[in-house]
């Protein structure tokens, strides 16, 4: 199963994806105007012409940041993330980008152990960053990872 670039023609899907994930989910002009920013590029899994993950993040000089990273819950737990984030880490390091950062919500435990698993230390907490039902928030983990 290839990785390939993530498109303005899968805009539509990843957003699909995306709501489905998260409480506020991004609509597919947020992918669009993702896409169209020379600084933030992206990577799919695909299987039967359907995406069934992907992962978005963008690069300022020598760093980068993890913006969302998603596998459909069919097939999570197969691997699928691990072969995006090291496509991720490859890419990176050849284009000489050593410092990698993302952002994982507090009661995201399965992300958080998915991160750590590979090599991403805590730095510091954001209060009340993410929204939730009910008019609550929770905190966003900051995490970082240097790649070498």
């Amino acid at each position: 199963m290839p990785i390939k670039q993530l498109t303005l023609k899968d805009c539509a899907e990843a957003a699909y994806l995306h709501q489905a994930a998260f409480y506020k989910g991004w609509k597919e002009q947020d992918f669009q105007e993702f896409l169209q920013n020379p600084l933030i590029q992206g990577l799919k899994i695909e299987e039967n012409h359907q995406i069934i993950g992907y992962i978005l993040w963008q690069h300022v000089g020598e760093e980068a940041e993890i913006l969302t990273l998603i596998i459909d819950p069919l097939h999570q737990r197969k691997g699928k993330g691990n072969k995006l984030l090291s496509a991720l880490f490859k890419r990176l390091k050849d284009q000489g980008i050593m410092h990698l950062f993302l952002e994982v919500a507090e009661d995201n435990k399965p992300a958080q152990l998915f991160y750590i698993n590979h090599g991403f230390i805590l730095i510091s907490k954001r209060p009340k960053y993410y929204s939730r039902k009910q008019n609550t928030f929770i905190s966003a983990l900051n995490l970082y990872k240097k790649l070498v």
